[in-house]
């Protein structure tokens, strides 16, 4: 149809004009000519058209359109078929116009043009179509047929589906009518579908399913068809069939086992999205009807039967029935109901069952019934009811008011409510004040020894179910009987023993009983001891020994021994003492003893042993440690005065044959001798008698050599090093010194070797220095020097240098500036000139001046090098045989300078001799 969507072209319609304007020229020019042929008459000729001799132009006749396809509305892609009919023995020329507009040349025609097929593609193809006819003959007249309206619809329609029920679930054997309609245009045929499958046979307007199954359930739309034009798919419709639902019977007195007088309710009910159900009863397959005893409600959807008789047993069943669509159910499930003739047994039962119970304690009485459904107990003290429903009645016991007899009853149902008989009772002693439990122990004593066996026993009269709890320094023992032994006691075993009873079922405890304190101790050893004042004794003497124990000796009773055979048995507490009157060489030997306890049989082992030695008469040595002949003062040195035998000996010690007085022990100590400490030395001991000593020690003593520092940094060096370097030497001593230990401050320094150089960056205070020399041999160390002090010894060094340099610069800036003076000054004519005055006198002038030089008396300050005794006493440092030594030796080659400042006079300067 692309020719219908252009309009005819306005140049075919001018030539049409232009061609019928050339044919009525050329009609007249000829008529004209023929009238100038036959008339020679030329001076009356006229023309008119109407006496022309012309033939008529050719008028065809009027065409007929009619449209051949079957609708004049359609849908794109669609068809139209239109055919122009003219009757005529001439031939004519058919043309096609739409709303008066003639259509393109690219139309789709039959061959002579009278039939026009239009194939819709869009709403412009919509419009009045009409026919034109002409004759071949010239000329001719055109004739157009009356119009035919032809509508092309934009869009594609969807059919409406409709259906007869709008029952969400439907069941099997009803009914359901489908209708589908398109509301443009006609001619439609339709086209079912379910699920996406389509139904074959099927091509009408509306679809009836007279049974339904439920394999017609589904999704359900239609479609329109005309021709090969297909409409778009309906909205569906979703077809739900169902097995009519089995009803469920519940029973609503919920217990199936009941006795005669009770009443039982039943309920049915369909779980189902369709309302408008009732239901039927059934007994054993029969249906029941409404009475007075078995009443049904409105809808049948419960049963009550009021009072229970043997009648009544046996299977329930209900059916639901949609009575307004015809559907009916199937049976539910089966109820069986079981009547009883007699009631039920109670049989009551206590937890826990002890004779007696405390306040703070619980009970629980269970009331178990024979038949076991939906009942609520009643509970009874003494016959008054109490508060409960459930087969259990927990009782928290205050006091003794919560005694008695208990019992309980069953009941279930209402209106009426079955009751069942009483139950036996049982009964509930109660006990108002926390029992107190009694501890017993053996042995009975609070003081226990190693070794021994030891039980408790743990006891609450008048009651039962106790289990025990013990403790030991408040810490818990595991043990749940009421007797605690131990056998074989250890020390751990003492403390603080006590008890407490418990009942498990109730959680309830006693008070603690009593406590028992037990003392485990190791049994003592005794110890023997010799009343004489020594244990080695000359022929003669008397000896006395005694064996005690360390504690509570009158529980004891005691045994001795002398070389491990018993001399004397065990004996009252008042026999412990051993005597020898007068003693000789067979009494010598090891003497011990041992102890029994009085009550128990507790044995002690032997204590240690006395050894006893009788004597002839003692031998006295003398030595002396370290045994050096040489002493060095401030070493020490220590004199013993042994005795080979016995003790109790006082010693006595002598000097150049003068007694030394009274001297504690058997040894003389001098911690740092002196030359005075030189001399013979010897003792003496005594015991009644005095013995000498078998040798006589001499003591020598010198004095110790003394290290010194000096200075090895002269001031003519002061342009050259900003350092000082000190060296540790000891004069008038050949010894030879082979390592040397520094201080500062009191302080020892990493420094061993023979010099140490000060600087201000090691040294930034000024310090005081000491030192000390060791030796391999003796003497192992030297004194400790005097202490040199560094204080304004490098300031002074430094000054001197900033001094000398000033004093440099200033002579060589004089001496610049007078030789440029004399090259650069102006000749002076004047004979009289003025005395020059000497700006730089000689070393030798300034020897002679009077005047001081403020920096001699600066660097010669007296308190240079003095002596710093009171600070050496302050600094406190020492030296020793311990203090630490380097591994290595360095030789110093710098040549030593006296401790002793000495200055030399030149222009003014002090500096040391080298």
């Amino acid at each position: 149809m692309s020719q219908l969507r252009h309009p005819v072209s306005t140049c075919a319609t001018r030539a049409a004009q232009w061609k019928m304007w050339l044919f009525k020229v050329f009609s007249v020019i000829y008529a004209v000519a023929v009238c100038a042929s036959e008339d020679n008459d030329a001076t009356t000729y006229s023309y008119r058209e109407s006496e022309s001799t012309a033939p008529p132009p050719f008028e065809p006749p009027v065409p007929v359109l009619e449209r051949t396809s079957s609708w004049s509305d359609v849908f794109s892609s669609e068809k139209v078929v239109l055919e122009c009919k003219a009757t005529s023995s001439s031939e004519l020329i058919i043309t096609w116009k739409k709303d008066g507009s003639p259509l393109g040349p690219n139309l789709s025609l039959s061959p002579d043009k009278s039939v026009l097929t239009i194939t819709a593609s869009s709403t412009q193809d919509s419009g009045n179509y009409t026919c034109v006819v002409e004759g071949k003959k010239k000329p001719s007249q055109t004739k157009e047929s009356g119009p035919v309206k032809i509508k092309v619809y934009a869009s594609t329609p969807k059919p409406t589906l409709a259906r007869d029920s709008d029952f969400g679930e439907m069941f099997p054997g009803e009914s359901i009518t489908l209708t589908c309609s398109v509301d443009v245009s006609s001619g439609w045929e339709y086209l079912w579908h379910n699920d996406q499958h389509q139904i074959s046979g099927v091509n009408t307007k509306s679809y009836t399913i007279n049974s339904v199954m439920t394999q017609n359930s589904g999704q359900y739309y239609c479609q329109g068809k005309r021709d090969q034009f297909l409409t778009h798919l309906s909205e569906s419709t979703t077809l739900k069939v169902i097995d009519p639902p089995t009803p469920g019977l519940q029973l609503q007195t919920a217990w199936k086992d009941v006795f005669e007088g009770e009443a039982v309710e039943f309920h049915c009910h369909v779980v189902s999205s369709t309302p408008g159900w009732t239901f039927t009863w059934h007994r054993n397959k029969q249906q029941l009807q409404n009475n007075p005893v078995e009443i049904i409600n409105g809808d049948g959807s419960s049963l009550k039967i009021t009072s229970v008789r043997q009648t009544h047993k046996g299977s329930y069943t209900c059916k639901a029935h949609l009575t307004s669509r015809g559907v009916n159910s199937g049976f539910s499930s089966e109820v069986m109901i079981q009547v009883s003739a007699e009631k039920p047994t109670l049989t009551l039962t206590r937890d826990p069952e002890y004779d007696v119970m405390f306040a703070e304690e619980a009970v629980t009485f269970s009331c178990a019934i024979s038949v076991h459904s939906a009942w609520t107990y009643l509970w009874y003290k003494d016959g008054s009811k109490v508060t409960g429903s459930s087969d259990k009645l927990k009782v928290q016991i205050r006091g003794t008011a919560d005694q008695g007899s208990y019992t309980c009853k069953a009941t279930r149902g209402q209106n009426p409510a079955f009751i069942t008989n009483s139950s036996a009772a049982k009964q509930l002693k109660v006990q108002q004040n926390k029992p107190k439990p009694t501890i017993t122990q053996q042995p009975d004593a609070k003081k226990l020894y190693v070794g021994e066996n030891m039980s408790f026993e743990c006891k609450v009269e008048n009651s039962d179910g106790w289990s025990y709890d013990w403790y030991k320094d408040e810490a818990s023992i595991p043990n749940n009987s009421n007797s605690l032994k131990m056998k074989g006691l250890a020390l751990l075993n003492g403390g603080v023993y006590k008890c407490k009873a418990k009942r498990d079922k109730t959680g309830f405890n006693t008070e603690f009983s009593d406590q028992r304190t037990v003392q485990i101790s190791e049994i003592p050893v005794p110890t023997l001891k010799l009343v004489t004042k020594w244990p080695d004794v000359f022929p003669t003497e008397s000896v006395n020994m005694s064996c005690e124990m360390q504690k509570d000796s009158a529980d004891w009773t005691y045994a001795f021994y002398r070389d491990g055979t018993e001399v004397q048995h065990y004996n009252s507490d008042k026999d412990r003492n051993l005597s020898i009157t007068s003693a000789s060489t067979s009494d010598g030997g090891n003497y011990s003893c041992s102890g029994k306890l009085k009550s128990r049989d507790v044995y002690s082992t032997k204590g240690s042993p006395l050894n006893l030695h009788v004597y002839d008469a003692p031998t006295v040595t003398l030595e002396q440690n370290p045994a050096h002949n040489l002493m060095h003062s401030e070493d020490s040195v220590s004199f013993n005065c042994h005795v080979n035998v016995s003790s109790g000996w006082t010693n006595l010690w002598y000097k150049d044959g003068k007694e030394l007085g009274k001297v504690s022990g058997n040894n003389y100590n001098i911690t740092s001798v002196t030359t005075k400490d030189s001399g013979l030395y010897k003792c003496k001991v005594k015991r009644g008698k005095v013995f000498d000593s078998d040798n006589k020690i001499k003591l020598d003593v010198e004095e110790r050599p003394k290290a010194s520092i000096v200075l090895l940094t002269g001031w003519s060096d002061v342009f050259s090093t900003d350092s000082l370097s000190l060296k540790c030497e000891v004069k008038e001593s050949t010894h030879n010194w082979m390592h040397y230990t520094w201080f500062k401050e009191g302080e020892r320094i990493d420094s061993f070797n023979v010099t140490h150089t000060v600087t201000p960056s090691n040294d930034p205070d000024q310090s005081t220095y000491t030192c000390c020399a060791h030796a391999d041999e003796r003497p192992l160390y030297s004194k400790s020097s005097d202490s040199f002090k560094t204080k304004n010894l490098l300031l002074k060094r430094r000054v001197l240098l900033s001094i000398s340099g000033c004093i440099v610069f200033g002579i060589a800036a004089v001496l610049i500036g007078c030789v440029a003076l004399r090259v650069f000054r102006k000749p002076n004519g004047r004979d009289d000139k003025m005395e020059e005055v000497n700006l730089f006198p000689t070393m030798a002038e300034l020897k002679i001046t009077d005047v001081p030089c403020p920096l001699v008396e600066y660097i010669t300050d007296a308190s240079l090098n003095a002596p710093a005794k009171e600070e050496e006493e302050e600094n406190g440092t020492v030296c020793s045989e311990t203090t630490p030594l380097p591994i290595t030796k360095q030789e110093d080659q710098a040549a030593t300078t006296d401790n002793q400042e000495t200055t030399e006079t030149n222009g003014g300067l002090s500096s040391f001799l080298k």
